[in-house]
């Protein structure tokens, strides 16, 4: 009896660790498999809020698995700030004044809670962006004897040199743009600023509405170099995003400069055909400044809720500014983040 008790304990003993591996296996893929999942659209963002009643910037990180915001930053301005966030240095860049009314690029340290300015020699900086390797500031400006002409600039944080792109071109002027670190490239939407000054004085003369001038939707690499154009779109684009895969792009457009009503379509490089994605709504309104997400399972995207009962009016602080991600496959809109009587001014994905 004694040798059978002492074999049924030994089998025992292999059966229970042999199940302990099983389950700490099942535990390390199942792990493994939810990672993945979250990936796929719930990665950090970036989110700076503009609250109008005490002229503060408040820069937030939000990590929309644990559905949790962390203030990193606030900062007391007046005028329209961009930002990007070093989650590798822990430091936040952003646009703020000096003392000539320039705007100028600015270093945050958000251990030491140190500030220092690391560019003198523009007349504005905004649009700010960080390259896959965290090392390149991306950024669009305008330089000191410019009021209109907007370039693309870079500034490196190890060699603190600067980069403007096509420098001596007097007429192109960037509207907007949008960096891609899966594909270290991005797309650049620019303007005649000759033919929209000629467009404005136009309407004014006239007493006409403004209409839409063409814009250029072009590829460009990290170093200012033009990969390929894409299309001219005659549209008052508000947003501009380019895939991960660099195989197209999405924009969002206003029906007018005055109007709450928006639209997004995406734009395929090689058929060149242009696909519906979604329109404003009475929630949605306003739609701007669209991004892709790391897999191009859908995108976000910023928009308004505007009071239906009173003449839209640009310079209106919102009921409520809305981040928002829009799922392709399931073909719906999930809410991301919400701030009552507050703008969300810009924000920006975690794809390192």
């Amino acid at each position: 009896m004694a040798e059978l008790y002492i074999e049924r304990a030994g089998i025992l003993k292999k059966f229970t660790f042999i199940l302990i591996i099983v389950v700490i296996i099942c535990i390390v893929f199942s792990k493994k498999i939810f990672s993945i999942d979250h990936s796929v659209s719930e990665s950090n963002l970036y989110i700076n809020v503009f609250d109008p009643k005490s002229l503060k910037f408040n820069f937030y990180k939000f990590d929309q698995i644990q559905n949790k915001s962390k203030l990193l930053l606030s900062k007391e301005r007046a005028d329209y700030t961009a930002f990007a966030y070093s989650e590798l240095n822990n430091k936040l860049y952003f646009a703020d004044g000096i003392s000539d009314h320039t705007i100028q690029l600015f270093e945050n340290d958000l251990i030491t809670n140190q500030m220092k300015q690391l560019t003198t020699v523009f007349n504005n900086v905004d649009f700010i962006q960080i390259d896959k390797e965290q090392k390149i500031i991306l950024m669009r400006v305008l330089l000191r004897d410019e009021f209109r002409n907007f370039h693309i600039a870079t500034y490196n944080l190890q060699t603190k040199k600067i980069q403007i792109w096509d420098e001596e071109n007097k007429d192109r002027s960037v509207l907007d743009f949008n960096y891609n670190p899966n594909n270290n490239q991005l797309i650049v939407i620019t303007f005649s600023k000759n033919e929209d000054q000629k467009e404005i004085t136009e309407a004014n003369k006239n007493q006409t509405k403004l209409q839409p001038i063409k814009h250029s939707l072009d590829v460009y690499d990290i170093e200012g170099r033009k990969k390929k154009h894409i299309a001219n779109v005659e549209r008052f684009i508000s947003g501009v995003s380019l895939a991960p895969d660099a195989n197209s792009v999405i924009i969002s457009y206003d029906e007018a400069v005055d109007s709450p009503i928006s639209h997004v379509v995406e734009i395929d490089f090689q058929s060149k055909k242009v696909k519906p994605l979604l329109d404003s709504s009475g929630i949605y309104s306003k739609i701007r400044s669209v991004k892709y997400d790391e897999n191009k399972n859908g995108f976000y995207f910023l928009s308004s809720m505007i009071d239906e009962s009173k003449r839209y009016s640009i310079l209106e602080i919102p009921k409520e500014s809305v981040l928002s991600y829009y799922d392709f496959k399931k073909n719906k809109v999930r809410t991301v983040w919400r701030s009552e009587k507050s703008v969300i001014v810009n924000y920006s994905a975690e794809y390192f």
